[in-house]
């Protein structure tokens, strides 16, 4: 059995409605039986016979229903050990990514677009845009060849931190003018450090986005990058975050292609909620034949986001 074929057919009945079914059936028999009852007569106490009926029905959807439960929790079970090879996979792609050259990389990004579809690009910047002000900090991890950064320019201060000083370097060249980077602060993370943000202040940062990044990360890193996050976020801080979503046959195609590391929505919402956050909105769109999908989470440090500073004038991002 292939593990792409079992999840679309998981996709298919996870959302069967059991309940529902069996709320409307009773509900159907009720009102028969009410009907039938609104007349003296009986025959060979068929009325009886007819509620007993209507018992057994009952009992047999609710069989119907345990069955269900079961089924899922069989395939879950047997999707989960045909995972293992894949987390094994990924592995190897985190430490072929590691070994490129980050103008490989680079390009690898701007190749294979993560937001390609105009609607989920809108929809991704519109919910960035909520999160953005000048009253508090804004941090971006890796931003590639900037498709996000021109949209989060209010932040004050701004931190960009990057995997690579080369191209962290290049990044300021290309994409910021001097009076933003005076602006800015550049930092270099390493996947390797226990806390690999340890740089930056503590339980200061209102704002995260992080794309296309941890979607080449392992289970293991992305645990180790939300804890340092939490850590320097703020309370009411807000993360949103891409990641390859291995619940849609699609996710798993990446990691059969060797581009993406094999990660899923819901043991990234466990780990979200394990680490102490809270889970505003997941979002997984564009799964379909012609798109490869995209999937991220908006998470938030419990808390009220409050803040004292002022506002202050943007800089500008130059366009290439």
């Amino acid at each position: 059995m292939q593990l792409k074929n079992l999840v679309k057919y998981k996709n298919l009945i996870k959302d069967l409605d059991d309940e529902g079914l069996k709320k409307h059936i009773n509900s159907k028999l009720s009102a028969l039986l009410s009907d039938i009852k609104l007349h003296e007569f009986d025959s060979d106490n068929l009325k009886e016979k007819m509620q007993g009926n209507h018992l057994k029905v009952l009992e047999n959807l609710e069989d119907l229903s345990d069955n269900l439960n079961k089924f899922r929790t069989d395939l879950q079970n047997t999707i989960e050990t045909l995972e293992q090879p894949y987390y094994q996979k990924s592995e190897i792609i985190y430490k072929e990514n590691q070994l490129m050259h980050p103008e490989i990389r680079r390009s690898r990004l701007r190749a294979n677009n993560l937001i390609n579809n105009d609607e989920s690009r809108q929809l991704l910047v519109d919910t960035v845009d909520t999160y953005i002000s000048s009253q508090y900090p804004t941090l971006q991890l890796s931003p590639g060849y900037g498709d996000v950064t021109k949209h989060i320019l209010a932040g004050t201060p701004l931190y960009i931190v990057d995997d690579d000083q080369i191209m962290l370097e290049q990044f300021q060249g290309e994409f910021f003018n001097d009076t933003m980077i005076r602006r800015t602060n550049f930092y270099v993370m390493n996947d390797k450090d226990d806390d690999p943000l340890l740089g930056l202040p503590k339980e200061q940062i209102g704002f995260c986005v992080i794309i296309d990044y941890f979607n080449f990360k392992t289970v293991d890193i992305i645990r180790k990058y939300l804890q340092s996050l939490y850590n320097i976020m703020r309370a009411g801080g807000v993360v949103i975050f891409t990641f390859n979503n291995c619940d849609y046959p699609k996710g798993i195609d990446k990691v059969d292609e060797m581009y993406y590391c094999y990660t899923t929505e819901s043991e990234m919402q466990t780990m979200c909620k394990e680490l102490g956050f809270k889970i505003i909105k997941l979002v997984a769109r564009d799964y379909d034949e012609r798109n490869n999908g995209i999937s991220w989470l908006e998470i938030k440090k419990p808390g009220e986001l409050i803040t004292i500073r002022a506002g202050q004038g943007l800089a500008q991002i130059m366009d290439l």
